[in-house]
């Protein structure tokens, strides 16, 4: 009698189990990938609104206190997708300037706030 001959190779099985395993390793990372380029999305965004913040204080700030009683109080404008308000309220010998800005699919504003001094 003779005896089999032992088979080298892999089952269907083994190959089924494999792509499973593989698949599934896959699916996670296309996950992931979306949920990062989301992120990555907000991160642009919120970069534009705190260099349109910047801008408006910069301009704001420019301007001598007497030029910011005379018309400069409030104002809004929109740019890029983003919005923005800004208010210049009078205190003792300063100006408080605070830029909120509106980013599109964002619940809640981000709010910049400056203190000039008033020497003028």
């Amino acid at each position: 009698m003779t005896r089999p001959r032992p088979r080298h190779g892999i089952t269907l099985v083994e190959i089924l189990i494999a792509i499973t395993i593989l698949l599934v390793g896959v699916g996670g990372l296309l996950g992931t990938s979306g949920s990062v380029g989301k992120q990555m999305a907000g991160g642009n965004m919120q970069t534009v609104a705190a260099g349109v913040a910047q801008a408006r204080l910069d301009s704001l700030t420019s301007l001598s206190c007497a030029t910011l009683d005379a018309g400069a109080k409030t104002g809004t404008t929109a740019l890029r997708g983003v919005k923005e308000s800004w208010t210049v309220t009078d205190g003792r010998n300063i100006k408080t300037i605070d830029v909120r800005i509106t980013i599109p699919r964002r619940t809640t504003q981000l709010r910049y706030q400056m203190v000039i001094p008033c020497r003028d």
